[in-house]
């Protein structure tokens, strides 16, 4: 039993420390090898002639597989051993033992991390997707000059990068929780004050914190899914997908973030294209901050929704922006940050979003303390549809 906990907390461990896949991969692989004394592990593709996408320690020729497989399959290898096989959707973990002992409580575990594995898998897919596109937009502002509704789209890319670095703040603190309650219950059991409804809530946690890691993921891709169709939005809304996004991302470099207005109002227009522009500003603060080392940092998101628009404004403390620039920072291209982290395409495309898709306004203001973006939309319903795309 101490054991299987074991084996259990340093696999759980290594899942998700690392958005590279091969990475990823690799860490969980040597982790379960060194755990069980498997002979050898392989991550692979589907079919007959599977491909091997990681593989550490003993070779081993790749069985046929199949996929739709409950939980894991135990395949006899002649002269070799046994393979233990669980299935990832139509890719598969490989692990080669020399004798089928306890094969069948291995498999039941490792299946046990399948939801978690998957959700890692797709996150460090997402973030190789994130840098090829973001290297393929560098050389296309390179080479041409693009039309405003493929700027949008490949706006949308170059921010790819910052959301997979968000997640990784809202994952860290259930992935600590989870980490804690395991240890818990290795102590528990060591000791022998096993207290099966302890454990029994103590499972419960984890699993919803499995669920909000799984959430967190959803979260991202469907602000990644353009409007097409105009929508009923709530305050609220607004306000809990911002601190979904980035508030984790502020709380961990000390930012304050606050909102003000009435959260059950309504409103309607594009939620997403909203949201990418509101990111923007804030990202663009939390930069500021960062850069200038503020010691009270505060951002106040404010909201005011009346019959015909919607006000908002976003006021930062990160020391304002100089007069020298501050016609500048609608530009395209312009951008005060290095090339690493600024491609000066952020304000640009925020106001062909909310001056040429939604119809309204953004504008500046600043001084030595404090900045404000200033933004007003129409509030229109759906029989003035306009649709962005």
């Amino acid at each position: 039993m101490m054991q299987q906990s074991l084996i259990s907390y340093e696999c759980i461990n290594a899942i998700g420390n690392s958005l590279n896949l091969d990475e990823m991969l690799r860490d969980v692989i040597s982790t379960f090898i060194r755990q069980t004394g498997a002979s050898g592990g392989q991550f692979v593709s589907q079919g007959v002639n599977g491909k091997s996408i990681v593989t550490i320690g003993e070779t081993f020729t790749i069985p046929n597989l199949i996929n739709n497989i409950d939980s894991y399959e135990i395949i006899v290898l002649a002269e070799r051993g046994f393979v233990l096989d669980i299935p990832m959707i139509e890719e598969h973990f490989l692990f080669l033992f020399k004798s089928d002992e306890n094969l069948d409580t291995l498999g039941n575990m490792f299946s046990n991390f399948r939801t978690k594995l998957i959700n890692s898998i797709d996150a460090c897919r997402m973030a190789e997707q994130c840098s090829e596109m973001t290297l393929s937009l560098t050389k296309e502002i390179n080479k041409n000059k693009i039309n405003e509704e493929i700027m949008i789209s490949q706006s949308r890319m170059a921010v790819m990068g910052e959301m997979i670095s968000m997640i990784a703040h809202q994952w860290r603190q259930p992935i600590t929780i989870i980490g804690m309650l395991i240890n818990n219950t290795i102590l528990d059991v060591e000791l022998g004050e096993i207290d099966n409804e302890k454990i029994l809530e103590d499972l419960t946690s984890m699993d919803e914190q499995v669920h909000y890691l799984s959430k967190t993921i959803d979260d991202f891709r469907h602000f990644f899914r353009p409007n097409k169709l105009l929508q009923n939005i709530k305050v609220s809304d607004v306000s809990r997908e911002l601190l979904n996004m980035i508030g984790k991302n502020l709380e961990s470099n000390k930012i304050s973030f606050s909102f003000e207005g009435d959260l059950n109002d309504e409103f309607y227009s594009y939620k997403n294209e909203l949201l990418q522009v509101f990111l923007n500003i804030l990202s663009n603060s939390r930069d500021a901050f960062l850069e200038k080392n503020i010691e009270f940092p505060q951002i106040i998101f404010t909201t005011n929704v009346k019959k015909d628009e919607i006000l908002f404004s976003i006021q930062d403390n990160a020391g304002g922006i100089s007069k020298d620039i501050i016609d500048q920072v609608f530009d395209l291209y312009f951008t005060t940050k290095s090339k690493e982290i600024g491609t000066g395409l952020g304000l640009y495309m925020s106001q062909i979003i909310i001056e040429k898709h939604l119809h309204g306004s953004i504008k500046v203001a600043s001084d030595s303390n404090k900045t404000v973006f200033y933004i007003k939309i129409p509030n229109i319903d759906n029989a003035g549809v306009n649709h962005v795309y």
